[in-house]
């Protein structure tokens, strides 16, 4: 359940988890699917994100490295391991670390 930012939220769109404002006051339950209006009364509220479900289906599925070529991709992943000191490809840390570097170095690229 992504959290996007209120100019994101398109209407259609399904509020995952219920959003208040600062006195606890109820503007949108979970369920609730975003109309214009209520994403102008988010608005109002001073709401700047909100969590929503299935965000990427409402997008369509993206995969930065479906953009890049191979030689593009090869490049990125000696790029981000020059950034590594010893990369430990066992560590699931190091492995997870090195997962996200390569994912935002394709979407900036892409």
């Amino acid at each position: 359940m992504p959290k996007l930012k209120l100019e994101q939220l398109k209407p259609g769109m399904v509020v995952a988890v219920s959003v208040k404002n600062m006195d606890d006051m109820l503007l949108a339950p979970s369920g609730c699917e975003l109309s214009e209006r209520h994403i102008n009364i988010l608005e109002t509220w001073g709401i700047v994100e909100v969590e929503v479900e299935a965000a990427e289906e409402a997008e369509g599925p993206v995969d930065p490295f479906g953009k890049l070529t191979s030689e593009q991709r090869a490049h990125l992943e000696q790029e981000t391991r020059a950034v590594f000191w010893e990369l430990d490809e066992a560590s699931p840390v190091q492995q997870e670390v090195f997962k996200t570097i390569m994912l935002r170095k394709a979407k900036q690229s892409a």
